[in-house]
């Protein structure tokens, strides 16, 4: 079973978690999305998350944990447009990073958000069965079947949804 985790503002969590869990294809759905947070990470600790992704950091005191939680990880999908300081991500040499967000440096970013968000994945990634994925503009209303309100957090669920994409 793949644990996947999201680390986001309190009141995006569970919006998240129910749309990666609507979103996410039946190939995978042997799938865990565990939301992490400050009240939780100590039982949560132990667990070894295959994919983790972070929205926002403001509410995680505990930096050390969540390192300690990446180090494990596969793929860190990440907001480019948070402070991620106290995240040591030189740990783990075989963490994929993507990043996400308006920067135009991140990985996915927005191409247009006025007929609806399309994303463009800048750089090419590798889905979890090690399958490239090339640059290209993509509409995340063909990816995410419940889209969020937020276009911030639908860039880093498409980042996941294409991380676990069917081939």
């Amino acid at each position: 079973m793949a644990f996947i985790g999201v680390i986001a503002e309190s009141k995006n969590e569970m919006q998240i978690k129910r749309v990666l869990d609507n979103s996410l294809n039946s190939k995978y759905k042997q799938h865990m999305i565990i939301t992490i947070n400050d009240k939780n990470i100590d039982n949560i600790k132990n667990i070894r998350f295959e994919t983790i992704l972070v929205t926002n950091l403001d509410g995680i005191t505990n930096k050390n944990a969540i390192n300690e939680l990446l180090k494990n990880a596969q793929y860190l999908v990440i907001s480019a447009d948070i402070d991620s300081r106290g995240l040591q991500l030189n740990n783990n040499i075989k963490l994929n990073v993507i990043t996400f967000g308006f920067n135009q440096k991140s990985t996915i970013t927005a191409s247009s958000v006025e007929d609806g968000l399309m994303i463009f994945i800048q750089r090419k990634i590798y889905d979890i069965n090690g399958n490239p994925i090339e640059p290209q503009e993509i509409e995340t209303k063909n990816l995410i079947k419940m889209m969020p309100k937020n276009a911030h957090n639908s860039m880093g669920i498409a980042g996941i949804i294409l991380i676990y994409r069917k081939k």
